[in-house]
Formats: structure tokens, sequence, C-alpha cells
């Protein structure tokens, strides 16, 4: 199961080249994380930050770009939970337009306390809501390295 946003590729996102400029990207990842806390979760960001005093900083986010988004195309994110921890969480997050996958990102942030900036466990409640998401991995190939073989190469 997994979660996704569309959005709209404007003017404004793109750069002289006519392509998205990649820092806009970044923000559509959060853009895309926010709409599943309001849509799937039932917990808005506004919520939680002005609320419960809780948010969750970036610790990482690495991104691959394998194609250009070009101005009127309609990029969906789609998300699945690699990794839920204590404090933090793993997103997995894919950019397609039709049927071209356009980039893949993993976006790791942390629940923090606004009052000390500090991580904090998420709470029960919010946890079971996003472990639906939580991606099944299949099971580890035997050999040397993670997705070996019996040929030696993944």
């Amino acid at each position: 199961m997994g979660f996704s946003s569309e959005f709209l590729i404007r003017f404004s996102h793109c750069d002289p080249a006519g392509i998205v400029y990649f820092a806009n990207f970044f923000d559509m990842i959060n853009a895309v994380v926010e709409d599943w806390f309001a849509g799937a979760l039932g917990t808005p960001f506004h919520d939680l930050h002005l609320e419960h005093r809780r948010g969750f900083s970036v610790v990482n986010t690495q991104c691959e770009f394998s194609h250009p988004c070009q101005l009127g195309d309609r990029l969906v994110l789609g998300l699945v939970v690699e990794r839920l921890g204590t404090s933090s969480l793993t997103l997995s997050i894919r950019g397609r337009v039709g049927a071209e996958e356009k980039l893949r990102a993993r976006h790791t942030v942390a629940m923090i306390s606004l009052d000390s900036y500090r991580a904090v466990p998420i709470p029960d409640e919010l946890r079971a809501a996003m472990a639906p998401y939580l991606q099944k991995r299949p099971p580890r190939a035997s050999g040397r390295f993670p997705g070996a073989g019996a040929g030696g190469c993944p």
C-alpha cells in the first residue's frame, strides 16, 4: 500500500532550460509528506506543529533524477515507509509522469519536540496509522553482498 499526490509542473518550477529546477523537487517531496500526514494519517502538519508542538525534522534526503520534468507535466509522487524507527522514519518516494519514472528519493525524518529540538518517540497512534504504508522487504539472497545470487552479481 502506498500514498501518492499529483503536482502540476508550473512555469515557476522551471529553470531557463524549461525543466524543473532541482530544488523545487525537494519542496514537492515535503509536500507529498504533508499530504500523507493530512490525508492518510489524519494528522495535518499544522495540528502537529501548532497544537502538539511536534515536528518532523529532515535528517537526510537522497535523490536520483532519471529524466527531466517539463512545464505542463503532471508529476505523481508516491511514497511508502521503508523503515519505521522509534523516533524516525525513512520514506521511499518515486516520481513519475505517466509511465515514465522521473526520480527516486529516500527521505529520512525524525520527530522532534519544537520546544527542546530533541528527538521524541513517534506516538503509538501515529505509528499505527503509518504501519499499513510499511513496505514489505523481499528476503535477501544468499551471497557476500546484498542482492548477490549464485552468479555472484545482482
